[in-house]
């Protein structure tokens, strides 16, 4: 593959934003700095930011739920994300109590294998007793060191009970791995009520982190608390960091964008997340915890449905299904509403979009850097373009986008991944079965 090299644009990494060309060979990165190189092919950047690759470290393809399954397969999903400059991220495996991890994960690569996105994988712990340990480790193997647990949802099956959950996080220490926590008190919520504010209240949040935080402590398990929604899941995340808990916490684009009120609209069934959309305070508290430096990353959990999924259950919210598009908005929506309002600095937006996570689940240094020796994963964005958001514009399979009509400033106009450009000017050139499985790097 020949050398090419970017220059005449703005490189930002977490630490530095500034001038630089970027010098690419053989799919990876070889040198920021001053232009150089005379056999190299040349593009121009000008006017540009030149960004790492973001990670979008939950998203949920495929996924069944309430009786029908995410709109987005592994193909259309990916696809989304290249477009809006996510060029690796972290799905699921699909848990089952008669099903062993290692082979939830097998089934899941074949599954993930049209990706036109480079991918990793989350080991969803449903069932798993601790007679099962060495299955964790026969997924470290494999290349997998992230486990998800729930603590809600036991009408599903899908919750694991505290006592297990310290099992678990014993020997997700010993191989150096995370435990992921959905952390919502399971006694404090009513399903049938649906996924909402009233029937999720944010004091559940609050004390399933409590509880995780004081497991993390004891075992001294790195844990990542996913989907932050509001100022008391923040305050106990808070509690237990200080309490010296290996523990750190993720957020989400629609808690920093909407609130509640949504809700009160005719329309406001399609909103159906969880944990829900909380008060306006909430939504500040997270921006400010942002500000401050206080979470790890800012993923979607991205887990998109149509109108058509979602219509029937209006008026019978238990059955509603619950998740909302985003992987192809993240990084727009975090420059716009951070970035250019002043929210956040460049640094930050790449700190938690693409160090962040890649450091909290075994990608770095190979994804979610610029630096020599990573993957060449750049995304090109125009800080000064505006545009509205609308559904039928964006490539997620869904006709509802939660920030329909939202003016944003920001947009990106190329992708590379390893060294190849996948998207360009509004056009997905990546092949199906492009993307790769990239393991936990030791």
């Amino acid at each position: 593959m020949a050398e090419l090299i970017l220059e005449g644009g703005t490189v930002v990494t977490r630490r530095r934003v500034g001038p630089a060309a970027v010098r690419i060979r053989d799919g990876r990165i070889v040198r920021v700095g001053p232009r150089g190189g005379r056999r190299a092919r040349r593009e121009n950047a000008k006017g540009l930011l030149i960004l790492p690759g973001a990670v979008d470290a939950h998203v949920h393809f495929a996924l069944p739920v309430a009786g029908t399954r995410s709109a987005d397969d592994f193909l259309s999903g990916s696809q989304a994300a290249l477009a809006g400059g996510v060029t690796t991220f972290v799905d699921f495996t699909v848990g089952r109590p008669d099903l062993a991890l290692p082979e939830a994960v097998e089934a899941r690569l074949k599954e993930a294998q049209p990706s036109v996105a480079d991918y990793a994988l989350h080991v969803e712990m449903i069932g798993w007793t601790p007679e099962r340990a060495k299955e964790i480790r026969a997924c470290a193997e494999l290349g997998l060191r992230s486990f998800k647990f729930y603590l809600a949802y036991s009408d599903s099956g899908r919750r694991t009970d505290l006592r297990t959950l310290r099992a678990a996080m014993e020997t997700i220490r010993e191989i150096g791995g995370v435990a992921m926590v959905h952390a919502e008190a399971d006694e404090l919520v009513e399903p049938k009520k649906g996924p909402f504010p009233w029937a999720r209240p944010a004091a559940s949040e609050e004390t399933a982190i409590l509880e995780v935080g004081v497991l993390a402590r004891e075992t001294g398990c790195s844990t990542y608390i996913a989907h932050i929604s509001s100022a008391l899941g923040l305050g106990a995340l808070r509690w237990a960091q200080r309490q010296g808990a290996p523990i750190v916490g993720e957020t989400c684009p629609h808690y920093l964008l909407l609130d509640q009120s949504v809700y009160e609209r005719p329309d406001g069934h399609l909103f159906s997340v969880t944990p829900p959309l909380r008060e306006p305070r909430d939504r500040e508290a997270l921006w400010e915890a942002l500000r401050r430096g206080l979470l790890r990353a800012v993923a979607t959990d991205h887990c998109p449905f149509s109108r058509a999924q979602k219509d029937p259950y209006r008026d019978e919210p238990g059955r509603l299904p619950s998740g909302l598009p985003g992987v192809e908005t993240l990084l727009v929506l975090l420059h716009s509403e951070g970035v250019a309002k002043g929210r956040l600095t460049l640094g930050q937006l790449v700190g938690y979009a693409c160090e962040g996570p890649a450091r909290a689940f075994g990608l770095w240094p190979r994804k979610g850097t610029l630096r020599p020796g990573a993957d060449a994963d750049l995304v090109l964005l125009d800080p000064k373009a505006r545009w509205t958001l609308r559904a039928q514009n964006l490539h997620m399979n869904t006709d509802f986008s939660p920030y329909e009509g939202l003016e944003v400033q920001g947009r990106v106009v190329g992708v590379l991944s390893r060294g190849e450009w996948v998207y360009r000017d509004g056009e997905i050139l990546a092949q199906p079965g492009r993307g790769q499985f990239i393991p936990w790097q030791s």
